[in-house]
């Protein structure tokens, strides 16, 4: 029972190691972004046929808080993002805005894994998670919207603990719409975005 028990006890130390070494290891940072985000879907005009007009939020910039820990290739992060934009209608040929009907705060904690990393420190990134967000719509209240977002992400070192990035990314979420704010032909559909962002992060 001796050798079961020293080989038991040597592995626990092996892990408890493992774990206080991936600890020390572990690197904060916070990034300050500035996005240019694109949208399509969130709703279509079914009495025209397939190419049908929207309402959908206008294309818009957005600002972005995020603070992350790394550990080794892979980073986990929590990102704050505040958007204000106009709700278009659009047919294909006319658009008609709403100007600033809609503001949104989102949550959006990621995974982000390194692909590569040059000797200079430049890497590529992979990232992913869920998003909730908090739509405000004029006149119609809060609701609460929650989607997905992927993309890949390019750091570049500028300065000591300091490195540009630049995040391309797309996602999809819920229709912001609810059942009875659309006039009758509109049917919801889920929303759309692309993005492209540029940001400081400051961290090991």
């Amino acid at each position: 029972m001796k050798h079961p028990v020293r080989g038991f006890v040597m592995v626990v130390a092996a892990i408890l190691c493992s774990s206080l070494s991936s600890a020390a290891a572990a690197q904060w940072g916070i990034t300050l972004e500035v996005q240019r985000a694109a949208y399509g879907g969130t709703s279509r005009d079914t009495s025209t046929g397939s190419a049908g007009g929207s309402f959908r939020p206008a294309n818009s910039p957005a600002v972005t808080f995020r603070l992350d820990r790394r550990f080794g290739r892979m980073a986990f992060g929590l990102g704050i993002r505040y958007s204000r934009s106009a709700v278009l209608l659009d047919d294909g040929e006319i658009f008609v805005g709403f100007h600033n009907e809609l503001s949104t705060i989102e949550v959006a904690p990621e995974i982000r894994v390194r692909l590569v990393r040059t000797a200079r420190g430049a890497a590529l990134h992979l990232y992913g998670g869920p998003v909730v967000g908090v739509c405000d719509l004029k006149d119609q209240g809060s609701r609460v919207v929650p989607g997905a977002i992927a993309g890949i992400a390019g750091e570049f070192p500028v300065a000591d603990r300091l490195a540009l990035w630049v995040r391309v990314g797309g996602g999809l979420a819920r229709s912001l719409f609810r059942p009875g704010e659309l006039p009758p032909e509109f049917e919801r559909h889920i929303a759309r975005r692309s993005e492209i962002g540029f940001g400081l992060r400051y961290g090991r």
